[in-house]
């Protein structure tokens, strides 16, 4: 009998693989599908996509949305931060004057031949990843193309010179071009949040970013760039932009079936935390039909903040009437 007893404790033993650990098993939900409204705001319906919503995967929820055209430029918040970034949902770009007094009355014809710069969808982690860039110790100022509005006509430039940035605040000065409206504005930083965006409109702060911890994605639109050199290098996309800042990462696979996607494979996948990583192209705009057709074939696989792993997939972009900017998913925790 002991024997017996000893020969199935080997069986159990050797039946796992020497670097094997068992892993109780974890029940993590089934399948949830949800769709997201980016035109949910009733004054502005006519216009599409002029909401960014803000979604945390692990509450299956809208975290907070906001009108895209709510600001202009936004202050990186840590207290190391220095980093400023555009409106890219508004396509803004900026150009450089250097060595410019900012007293100087700027007209078009002193920046028609500046080249444009745009930040980077990536994040501003990467090179070059901001169109201000570093400021620091530059006499530089700074004219930004703020954009378009909803209805499609442009906003007005600002010149902008930022005097100072430490640990608890930034100090700017910004203007029209001609010197009419001439503002100074201290921009505090508050880490709950990745940055502190600021209007021209409003000459404030508003309320934009829900508290950095609370979200994974922004549905939105943005600038895209494109690494060719023709008069063209940026577009207006609409897509999903990751909260690279707080350490969510993304892997894109189209080898798998999104049914065959498990835990067990994670280790297969490379993940990155560029923010534009699922970005717009899981959608395809078809000529013939003048509608986008989402392609259910590219999965994506989220590593979220409290390191807990999902897999996703589009598998619409319009609503049940027939109307674009209603992106539809299904995840699911693994």
């Amino acid at each position: 009998m002991k024997q017996l007893i000893y020969l199935l404790w080997l069986l159990i033993f050797f039946s796992c693989e020497k670097d094997e650990i068992p892993v109780p098993k974890v029940d993590r939900g089934g399948l949830k599908s949800t769709q997201i409204n980016m035109q949910s705001d009733p004054n502005y319906s006519q216009f599409d996509y002029h909401n960014q919503v803000y979604f945390n995967l692990e509450n299956n929820a809208i975290v907070k949305e906001n009108l895209k055209t709510n600001w202009d430029i936004g202050f990186e918040s840590s207290e190391n931060g220095w980093r400023v970034i555009l409106n890219s949902a508004k396509f803004s770009d900026i150009v450089e004057l250097e060595g410019q007094n900012f007293d100087d009355e700027i007209t078009l014809s002193d920046i028609n031949n500046l080249t444009k710069r745009w930040d980077r969808p990536e994040g501003i982690n990467f090179d070059y990843g901001t169109a201000i860039g570093d400021y620091r110790n530059k006499n530089s100022v700074y004219v930004i193309n703020r954009g378009y509005k909803l209805d499609g006509t442009q906003y007005d430039k600002k010149k902008l010179i930022i005097e100072e940035v430490n640990g608890a605040y930034y100090s700017i000065k910004y203007s029209d071009l001609n010197n009419l409206n001439v503002f100074s504005k201290t921009i505090y930083k508050n880490n709950n949040t990745n940055f502190q965006y600021f209007s021209f409109e409003n000459n404030s702060i508003v309320d934009v970013e829900p508290t950095n911890s609370s979200w994974d994605l922004v549905f939105s639109q943005y600038t895209h760039l494109y690494d060719l050199t023709g008069p063209v290098p940026s577009y207006l996309v609409t897509g999903v932009l990751t909260n690279y800042l707080q350490n969510i990462s993304v892997a894109e696979d189209t080898n798998y079936l999104f049914e065959e996607i498990t835990a067990n494979i994670l280790n297969e996948f490379y993940f990155t935390d560029e923010q534009d990583k699922i970005g717009y192209n899981w959608k395809d705009y078809s000529l013939n039909t003048s509608t986008y057709i989402v392609n259910t074939n590219v999965n994506y696989i989220i590593k979220n903040s409290n390191n807990k792993y999902f897999k996703l997939r589009f598998i619409d972009f319009y609503n049940s009437g027939g109307q674009k900017g209603y992106p539809q998913f299904e995840f699911q925790e693994l």
